[in-house]
């Protein structure tokens, strides 16, 4: 995703609380679940921009990761269903466009890890791209081999 950024000047600036907790996860699919995010707001975000990916707890269970970005932003009456299959917000041009399938992929990913994915606005504009993951409930000291630490970027 670095030279498409590179290309049009957006940033992609981490902001990563230090003190995430374990995450029980399948490494591979977060990974490509925060990619399509990514590679979503790179796409839609104007030059000469900034891209925020932010990860902290909610609480002792749950952690958040939030992609923002300062695109045109998702009409309301796309919010229920833009994480379903071949779902395209019409109109957008001087976009790549997909086949509708990443933000469906997310959601399966989110799912299968029993946390939640939804969109919220940016103020002033663009959107906030958000999911939960549930911390690991082993012992980190007794270690499991699908345990990682979150190490988005």
């Amino acid at each position: 995703l670095k030279p498409l950024a590179d290309e049009l000047n957006i940033t992609v600036v981490p902001e990563l609380d230090e003190n995430l907790p374990l995450l029980n996860i399948d490494e591979d699919k977060v990974e490509r679940l925060l990619l399509n995010l990514v590679d979503n707001a790179i796409k839609y975000s104007p030059t000469n921009s900034e891209i925020h990916i932010r990860a902290y707890p909610m609480d002792d269970e749950i952690i958040r990761v939030d992609v923002l970005d300062n695109g045109p932003g998702v009409p309301d009456d796309y919010k229920t269903t833009l994480f379903d299959s071949f779902v395209q917000i019409e109109g957008r041009r001087n976009v790549r466009r997909g086949v509708g399938l990443g933000l469906s992929f997310c959601k399966l990913v989110v799912d299968a890890h029993h946390g939640k994915i939804w969109v919220e606005d940016n103020q002033p504009t663009g959107s906030i791209f958000a999911f939960t993951l549930p911390v690991a409930k082993i012992n980190p000291l007794e270690g499991d081999s699908k345990t990682q630490n979150v190490n988005f970027l």
